[in-house]
């Protein structure tokens, strides 16, 4: 019964992720113009939460095959899942640390701000956390967590050359990439160039990355899971 139990509450968990995880791509969707915007589907938050309801969506049918037929989930898509869970905490932890400071609260309050940055990313974690018991997450894991923001790094920065407009107006996602304005290597009052912004957001990546992992450790610990 207690199972029972610990299983649909999983599956609701993972259902209420994929709804809000959608829910606000679909809200930043319709304000920036439309659903079939490109631009829209640049921005890693929007990225992430998309990978968000596809792992979770497959994740929801693997584990009522699992439960049904007995057939165990394979590692690689525990490790898949881990990489984007790594990158809603870091979309959680960007969102909150160098994003908020600039927006007004009727942004920050808004459904859209809430699903994508918080919501989503919170019970993201929560369900890794409590319901990915099948993998053994060592610490070298942490430079997994740095794969899909790296690719989109490397993305962004190569597009920007073509000119893409985003939705912001400028031709990059977020302020602290747009090299044009802040240099590379700039110290010299004002912003710090691009440079520095990637080395700031890539220590904080690593740390989330590695509290993630820490966490997840000590609650495999409690739930009598050896690493």
């Amino acid at each position: 019964m207690k199972r029972k139990i610990c299983f649909i509450f999983e599956l609701l968990l993972k259902i209420a992720t994929i709804i809000f995880a959608f829910w606000g791509v679909c809200l930043q969707a319709r304000d920036d113009g439309g659903f079939i915007r490109s631009n829209t589907y640049l921005y890693f938050t929007i990225i992430s939460n998309l990978e968000t309801v596809a792992i979770v969506g497959v994740f929801i049918g693997l584990r009522i095959a699992e439960t049904i037929r007995g057939k165990i989930i394979s590692k690689p898509l525990f490790v898949l899942k881990f990489m984007i869970t790594a990158a809603m905490t870091i979309t959680f932890t960007v969102a909150a640390l160098l994003l908020a400071p600039f927006k007004d609260n009727a942004y920050l309050f808004s459904m859209k701000n809430l699903s994508l940055h918080i919501i989503a990313p919170i019970l993201m974690i929560i369900d890794f956390l409590l319901f990915d018991r099948y993998y053994e997450y060592k610490w070298r894991m942490t430079l997994v967590g740095f794969v899909l923001p790296l690719l989109y790094l490397a993305v962004t920065l190569l597009i920007s050359v073509k000119g893409i407009t985003y939705s912001n107006g400028t031709n990059f996602p977020y302020y602290f990439l747009n090299y044009r304005e802040l240099g590379w290597f700039n110290l010299n009052g004002g912003m710090p160039g691009v440079a520095w912004w990637i080395l700031i957001v890539a220590v904080m990546a690593f740390a989330v990355t590695y509290l993630l992992l820490a966490f997840k450790r000590a609650v495999m610990k409690i739930q009598g899971i050896k690493d």
